[in-house]
């Protein structure tokens, strides 16, 4: 059973810091057969008011820490929905935690931030900074997921997807970097394979990668391609394994362009919704992705533009499943309604959802999250 996410783990040279391929760019794809579903166990109500995302779950105590973009409120709870830390650093308060890059714990209870401000700083649980870690760039503010996306790995090493503007319409700037803090150097770790459509050249619109480690695997999931493709860690080398394509025929793909000049917004997102990837977890047994399908151009109407919920109905999530031997069971599990969003797995594997607030008729003055485990039938 793999449960911890990006671990720590020796330090990767030689083959990493190129983003080596290796293996033999093998496509697997297959619907599979075995039924689950998705079951709401159990819900935690926190008195607060106001949109809070959840960017980290510590795996140790089962600590949730969420930030309100908004209000730049940062909240820490626990599974019964007891506030341990809420505090706001926003604004032109002295070293801010704002517009984040990535949030979540560091090295046991701090925090680790990097904002908009282009650094890396160390926090006290209660918010109280520690110290700021100098690069020698400032980081570029790309907030398109709500989420830890650096991890330690050593006193002198991290991992994590940050880095220095070099292209708005290209690629590399979301790859996966080691960053050695005693140089405040990046080493490139991970490329996108040749298995992917976005090794083609094409415009996809923006890349969001879903980068995970569990075990001696890296996992990578792209927007808007149902693909797993995985990595393996072998010694001082990341070998590249296998692509698994889980999205089915019903899944929308983007209209590409050959570069961002001649990408056509207006057919992709106002006649119809792409399919889109939007995270990976490990539930215990079994591993998931989580995606949508998306509305192709034939059912596709306008009024899904200014009605959520009608677009909720008509564009579920769903979860693939996997075995730990990266075997596709189901690509159907369709996530219930009543979730607004999955934000996470808790250390027992259950995973950690936001109520869909679209489906309420009346304003709450708490926020309230699900707890749901994956049933094999």
């Amino acid at each position: 059973m793999m449960k911890n996410k990006l671990l720590i783990f020796p330090v990767l040279l030689v083959c990493s810091f190129f983003g080596c391929s290796g293996g033999n760019n093998e496509i697997i794809g297959t619907s599979g057969t075995q039924a689950f579903h998705l079951e709401i166990v159990d819900s935690i109500r926190i008195d607060y008011l106001g949109d809070l995302e959840i960017t980290d779950i510590h795996q140790e105590t089962a600590e949730i820490l969420g930030f309100n973009f908004r209000t730049k409120d940062l909240v820490i709870f626990d599974q019964t929905g007891k506030i341990i830390e809420q505090f706001s650093r926003g604004g032109d308060r002295p070293n801010p935690i704002n517009s984040m890059v990535s949030l979540g714990f560091y090295k046991g209870d701090k925090l680790l931030v990097a904002n908009n401000n282009g650094m890396l700083a160390v926090f006290e649980k209660n918010g109280v900074h520690i110290e700021d870690i100098p690069l020698p760039f400032q980081i570029q503010y790309f907030n398109w997921t709500q989420r830890k996306k650096i991890y330690s790995l050593s006193d002198s090493l991290l991992l994590g997807q940050i880095a220095e503007l070099k292209n708005f319409n290209g690629y590399e700037e979301y790859y996966l970097n080691f960053i050695d803090l005693k140089t405040g150097e990046l080493t490139p770790a991970l490329s996108i394979p040749d298995s992917s459509k976005y090794s083609s050249g094409d415009y996809y619109f923006s890349l969001y990668p879903y980068i995970t480690k569990m075990g001696d695997y890296l996992y990578m999931l792209l927007s808007n391609e149902p693909a797993l493709h995985v990595y393996k860690l072998e010694g001082m080398n990341v070998g590249y394994v296998e692509t698994i394509e889980f999205g089915g025929d019903e899944f929308v793909e983007v209209i590409s362009s050959k570069d961002h000049e001649d990408f056509d917004f207006e057919m992709n997102f106002d006649q119809m919704q792409p399919g889109a990837v939007e995270g990976f977890f490990d539930v215990g047994d079994f591993l998931v992705a989580y995606f949508r399908k998306g509305i192709d151009a034939t059912v596709y109407k306008e009024e899904f533009s200014d009605d959520p919920l009608l677009t909720m109905q008509m564009n579920p999530h769903y979860l693939a499943v996997f075995d730990e031997e990266h075997k596709l069971l189901n690509n159907g599990v369709e996530v219930p309604l009543q979730v607004g969003f999955i934000q996470g797995v808790m250390p027992d594997g259950r995973l950690l959802a936001k109520k869909n607030k679209y489906l309420l008729k009346e304003e709450e003055d708490f926020e309230m999250y699900y707890l749901m485990e994956l049933i094999e039938e």
